[in-house]
């Protein structure tokens, strides 16, 4: 599951692409990132956000169609700016995980370094060829795990 933060990072960032529905923002999340928040969760998210300054919403017949302020956009770049301390805590997390259960040879533990080679790649301007190589092999474990 998604921790709250999160939710409030993709809510941001899907909004500063354009206005969306509530029901818009959990079918674009599931569809990107493989995971369908609750509307329990999404629509009082929502409404903090509106009450904080950083989200406005415009009722559109029985729709509310929520949309990113300027002080939303000012907060969702600093959170940019935070994602490099994050990943790099994110690594350290996971890796402390797989090592106390003790699964040296376990898949997952491969993608602390898939996410490091990810930076490096964008840092030496190779950001194109990294994410075709990852779509690849996205699309080769998708067709894996859908064969009957």
């Amino acid at each position: 599951m998604v921790a709250r933060g999160m939710l409030k990072v993709w809510v941001l960032k899907l909004l500063s692409e354009g206005s969306r529905t509530g029901y818009e923002l959990i079918k674009e999340m599931e569809r990107r990132i493989g995971w369908q928040p609750s509307p329990g969760s999404v629509y009082p998210l929502l409404q903090m956000l509106g009450e904080a300054g950083l989200l406005s919403s415009r009722p559109v017949g029985n729709k509310v169609y929520w949309e990113l302020t300027p002080e939303g956009q000012r907060h969702l770049d600093e959170l940019w700016e935070k994602r490099k301390e994050w990943l790099r805590e994110l690594g350290i997390k996971e890796q402390a995980v797989w090592k106390a259960f003790d699964a040296p040879n376990h898949p997952m533990r491969l993608l602390p370094r898939v996410a490091q080679l990810l930076r490096e790649a964008f840092s030496q301007g190779k950001a194109k060829e990294a994410f075709r190589i990852l779509e690849e092999a996205r699309d080769k474990l998708t067709r894996l795990v859908e064969e009957e």
